[in-house]
């Protein structure tokens, strides 16, 4: 959800009217780090690694964005991540609504080892994917929500900088 909310808020700062030199003075730190994170998530996602390869891998995130705190929106990807660990830690995996996921054809969910249907004995449900986003066919949780805003800002207020 990150890279493409970042796709869209740089495509948003092109049409209107950013400038896409501006990117050259953005100076990200732990850039490194922040490339094992995505490479840790894709190998997880890919290879069916547990729920905690997934939780180091957000949290990896966090800390990225936590340390690059002036570049705007980067305080709200730190902030949605470590929501999302928070609840996957407690539950030993990403609670879903099976309601919400069947109302928008979702389909993945539950076929992998991060995933796992909400139920009474889940803890923070609200922070759980609950939210139903028939666009995409899936359903989100309050932090992909808040990691979506800051990732779509950052390019957005980047480009659009004078």
């Amino acid at each position: 959800m990150l890279v493409s909310s970042v796709a869209v808020g740089g495509l948003a700062g092109l049409l209107f009217r950013g400038d896409w030199r501006n990117l050259r003075s953005v100076r990200i730190l732990w850039l490194p780090l922040a490339l094992v994170a995505l490479a840790m998530r894709v190998a997880a996602l890919a290879l069916g690694l547990p729920a905690l390869a997934h939780v180091v891998a957000i949290l990896l995130v966090a800390a990225v964005a936590a340390r690059n705190w002036q570049i705007p929106g980067a305080v709200l990807v730190a902030a949605g991540s470590t929501l999302n660990a928070t609840v996957i830690l407690l539950n030993g995996g990403m609670p879903f609504d099976t309601a919400a996921a069947a109302a928008v054809g979702a389909v993945m969910l539950g076929n992998d080892a991060l995933h796992q249907p909400l139920g009474p004995n889940t803890r923070l449900p609200w922070l759980a994917d609950v939210i139903p986003m028939g666009l995409f066919r899936t359903v989100y949780s309050v932090g992909d929500v808040i990691i979506a805003a800051g990732g779509f800002w950052i390019p957005f207020s980047i480009l659009r900088r004078r």
